[in-house]
């Protein structure tokens, strides 16, 4: 699964994935997003171009009209059934996203009780673009949409596996066109090459468990021994 995400970049980065130099981003930097934060997300626009837009982290089914009544808002969907699903297919057809982040977080367990939160990103701190689709819900005519967003997951690859089943669907440069609809061509064919096993994989510190927890330093590296320790009360 994907259940927290990094959205901080270096300046400029996020350029090609917006397709234009000095592009404006509607969003913070922030390094622990978490469900029903808003998220970073780019779409095509209206023409030909790209733009950026905040979309809450969780789905809003289509057959929702009051966000807040909903009884289910996933924050993933399934890359196996997301073509398929009356949830989301709609979405997928008309309203497919690139998610760009910094790394993304999973926990592995590595004692009764015990889980190792592990970051995975570019050394180099460029984002990388996670695969994703839109609801749209308009309230009303004369207020803007309100947008509702779900990252797209696939079976792990071989080299993260052991931190956890699922991983984000990520999508490389190369077909961020066909998802975005510019150009022609299978999107459901993307969803059986995520560049995921590409990513690598590092532990980080427990402190990006606690939700509201920010900054830069959550993602840099700990040693696994050091930590489990000292959290059992032997260092």
């Amino acid at each position: 699964m994907c259940g927290r995400i990094a959205q901080a970049f270096p300046e400029g980065s996020l350029d090609r994935l917006l397709g234009s130099k000095g592009a404006s981003v509607p969003c913070a930097e922030r390094w622990n997003v978490a469900p029903s934060d808003g998220v970073l997300a780019v779409c095509r626009g209206q023409g030909r171009g790209r733009v950026g837009c905040t979309a809450d982290w969780g789905f809003l089914p289509p057959w929702e009209k009051i966000p807040e009544l909903a009884k289910i808002r996933p924050i993933n969907a399934k890359a196996e059934t997301v073509a398929s699903n009356k949830m989301f297919s709609t979405a997928f057809k008309n309203r497919r996203c690139l998610v760009p982040v910094r790394c993304w977080y999973e926990w592995k367990p590595v004692a009764p009780g015990l889980k190792q939160p592990y970051a995975m990103g570019r050394t180099d701190g460029q984002p990388i673009a996670l695969g994703g689709i839109i609801s749209l819900r308009r309230p009303h005519r004369d207020y803007p949409p309100e947008l509702s967003l779900a990252i797209i997951t696939t079976q792990a690859p071989d080299a993260l596996a052991d931190i956890h089943g699922r991983a984000p669907l990520v999508i490389d440069e190369a077909d961020w066109p066909i998802w975005l609809g510019e150009t022609s061509g299978d999107p459901s064919a993307i969803l059986a090459r995520s560049a995921a096993g590409d990513v690598p994989a590092w532990p980080v510190s427990r402190t990006v468990n606690r939700v509201g927890t920010d900054g830069p330093a959550l993602i840099e590296p700990v040693e696994i021994e050091a930590w489990t320790m000292a959290t059992e009360g032997h260092a």
